[in-house]
């Protein structure tokens, strides 16, 4: 392979729901009460999530948001017993409170003050070595998807620009469905320059590209690689395509149509860890 060194230099239960006047006069309008949680905290929402951030970090969770009908449910009376042995606080919120945070957040928000950055400056690369970077998802569902697939995987870290891209919300915990706490992202505004010293430690960039005549299939996937990919309804740009050593498709039967971002980061990954297999 020829490599390409051109690479440029985030009790009691109060109602909160929003009564309508029903255009009565006199009466007016209460609008739900507005949480306040420091910006620095993550939002980790759904039973899934939250057992894996209590499982992995637990002296990390601030406070736990549950809904105030929790007792109806299996999984949250589970989750509620689990919080209270480890001594973390709970606050009752109304479902409305919940969905301001997160439209499907299974009952549950919790909040943590550790951020899991991917130090990959830092990190000790031996033998293997896989990386994602992710020129522009904006869908949490994408995300979170490609989070937990990662986690599934052993991806080391994830790589995400500040721009231009979604970050670690509260969705994308839940559908990772405890993936973040395992997977370190790294979000930076200058996207392809962790390329540069990730190179320097033997890394092979490649990026994932339709356009591309060569497949993944074709490749001799190196032990240490980072795989790019470009976000959903456009790509990669045309610095991050610049950045990469080779760029590489996955084989589909119809060229007006194109595989979901997350599905092609699982295959990806799943050829890189057969391939590696098959050299042991």
């Amino acid at each position: 392979m020829r490599r390409n060194n051109n690479t440029r230099s985030q009790g009691k239960p109060s109602s909160g729901r929003s009564h309508n006047s029903g255009g009565r006069a006199g009466t007016p309008d209460r609008k739900p009460e507005k949480l306040a949680y420091p910006k620095s905290w993550r939002q980790v929402a759904g039973t899934h999530a939250i057992m894996e951030l209590l499982s992995v970090r637990p002296k990390t969770i601030q406070t736990v948001l549950l809904q105030n009908n929790w007792h109806s449910s299996s999984e949250l009376r589970d989750l509620a017993e689990k919080l209270e042995a480890k001594k973390i606080k709970i606050e009752m919120k109304s479902e409305q409170q919940l969905q301001d945070i997160c439209r499907s957040h299974q009952g549950a928000v919790a909040f943590s003050d550790e951020y899991l950055d991917f130090d990959y400056e830092n990190s000790a690369w031996e033998n293997n070595g896989l990386i994602l970077a992710l020129d522009g998802v904006e869908d949490t569902q994408n995300l979170g998807a490609i989070l937990r697939t990662s986690w599934l995987m052993g991806v080391n870290g994830v790589i995400i620009p500040e721009d231009r891209a979604v970050g670690l919300t509260a969705t994308v915990h839940k559908v990772a469905c405890g993936g973040v706490e395992h997977v370190p992202v790294h979000r930076t505004n200058q996207f392809a320059a962790p390329f540069e010293t990730l190179k320097q430690s033997g890394f092979w960039v490649f990026g994932l590209s339709h356009k591309a005549k060569k497949t993944i299939y074709d490749l001799q996937i190196p032990e240490k690689v980072i795989w790019v990919l470009g976000a959903e309804d456009k790509g990669m740009r045309a610095p991050t395509e610049k950045a990469c050593d080779e760029l590489v498709s996955i084989p589909q039967m119809s060229p007006h149509a194109s595989y979901n971002v997350s599905v092609s980061a699982a295959l990806a990954l799943a050829e890189t860890k057969r391939q590696w297999s098959a050299k042991r």
